[in-house]
Formats: structure tokens, C-alpha cells, sequence
């Protein structure tokens, strides 16, 4: 008896084995089926969103400004959506560069918008803030240095007789600086002043009397 039951064990044994082992296979390959149904995460469809996609074109093209505006909150352009801080840095880091390269050659419109942008921009969450290559007071300093080149191209054409020409260039000062009480003071004088030389070149051409002298405020030639 004992010997018989010896090789009956066994054989129970190994078929144990075998079903274990079957039973263990499923397991896995129900993991596996389980695994590869499980959905992308979150991040893997903010890779492939057509935002994402968007502001990846628009970087390679360096138009930083537009990149930062599909980002930007709608209501506070300094907050990115979530997601998207990263490709937000490169943006306003590349606004940066392009202001940078701009002042540098004299393009001090250009800079001077790109600066501004950037300030409008800055992010309001410490941790991208410590991200972005200059502080604000640094972009706006370089903001403020275009005002006054740009200033002081104005008063040349001015001092040429070129008024429209002077006007046009403080103009462009009060588009990206708008509180620029210099520009405005300039573009107020030199306006009246054009329009009194309007008004003598048609009274002139008409042969007419001779107008009044320019008073005071319109005859009183600009200084910086």
C-alpha cells in the first residue's frame, strides 16, 4: 500500500504544479490585456492636444508673442493654462532674446514692444517667475532706455523741420509706453505747430493776408 501510494502523490503533485502554472499564465496575460486597454495619461494628451501643437509651431516660427497669448488665461495673461508652463518659459525667455537682439541693432520700436510684452506677460507664480532670464525691473529699464532713443530720434527730425516725421517716432514710443509724459508733451507741441504752418502755406498760397505770428506755446521749440 505504502509503495503504491508513493507514485500516486506524485503524480497529484505535478498536477498541481501544471495547474498553478496555468493559472499563473492567465493572471499575467490578463495583466497584460489590462495594461495595454489602460488609457494615455493626462500628460500623453497634452502632447498630442492641438494646443500644445499650436504653440510648439508658433515657437519654431519665434512668434513669441502669439504663443503666449494661446497660453496666457484669459483673464490674467501672466497665469499659463495647466500643463503648458513650460513651453510658456521658452516664450517669454524667447521675447527676451528677441528684444535683446533688437535694441542691440538699434531697432528700439521693436525692443521696446518686445519688452513690453514681456512685462504684461510675467508670470505671477514665484516658481516660473525664478525661471525667466531677467527680473521685471531689468525689462522695463531696457524698456525705458527705447522710450529715450527713440525720444531723442524724434527731437532730430524735429530740429530738421521734419514734424510729421518726429510726430510718427513719438507716436511709436506711446504705442508700447503709454505713459511716456515726454513722447505726449512732443507730439502736442509739434502738432500745433505743423497745423499753424498748414494753416500759413494755404493763407500763402491763396494770397492772402499774412496770419499771425506763432504765439508762445506754438513757436517754443522743443528741448530735452
Amino acid at each position: 500500500m505504502r509503495g503504491t501510494c508513493g507514485p500516486i502523490i506524485l503524480l497529484l503533485a505535478l498536477t498541481g504544479m501544471v495547474s498553478c502554472s496555468s493559472q499563473d499564465k492567465v493572471l499575467v496575460d490578463s495583466a497584460d490585456e489590462k495594461l495595454q486597454q489602460t488609457p494615455p495619461s493626462r500628460n500623453n494628451y497634452q502632447q498630442a492636444s492641438p494646443l500644445r501643437k499650436k504653440v510648439a509651431s508658433l515657437l519654431e516660427k519665434r512668434n513669441y508673442r502669439r504663443a503666449i497669448e494661446l497660453m496666457g488665461d484669459r483673464n490674467q495673461l501672466n497665469r499659463p493654462v495647466a500643463g503648458m508652463e513650460k513651453e510658456y518659459i521658452l516664450a517669454v525667455n524667447g521675447l527676451l532674446d528677441a528684444g535683446e537682439v533688437a535694441l542691440n541693432r538699434g531697432d528700439y520700436a521693436v525692443a521696446g514692444h518686445a519688452f513690453k510684452w514681456v512685462l504684461d506677460a510675467y508670470p505671477a507664480e514665484p516658481s516660473l517667475r525664478r525661471k525667466i532670464r531677467w527680473n521685471p525691473k531689468k525689462a522695463k529699464t531696457c524698456m525705458e532706455t527705447c522710450s529715450n532713443r527713440l525720444m531723442d530720434q524724434g527731437l532730430r527730425e524735429y530740429r530738421h523741420g521734419n514734424l510729421e516725421s518726429a510726430i510718427r517716432t513719438w507716436k511709436g514710443i506711446i504705442a508700447f509706453n503709454a505713459g511716456h509724459k515726454e513722447a505726449r508733451k512732443a507730439i502736442e507741441t509739434a502738432t500745433i505747430q505743423m497745423r499753424s504752418l498748414q494753416n500759413l502755406d494755404t493763407v500763402v498760397s491763396k494770397g492772402g493776408n499774412q496770419p499771425r505770428s506763432l504765439d508762445k506755446a506754438e513757436s517754443r521749440p522743443l528741448t530735452r
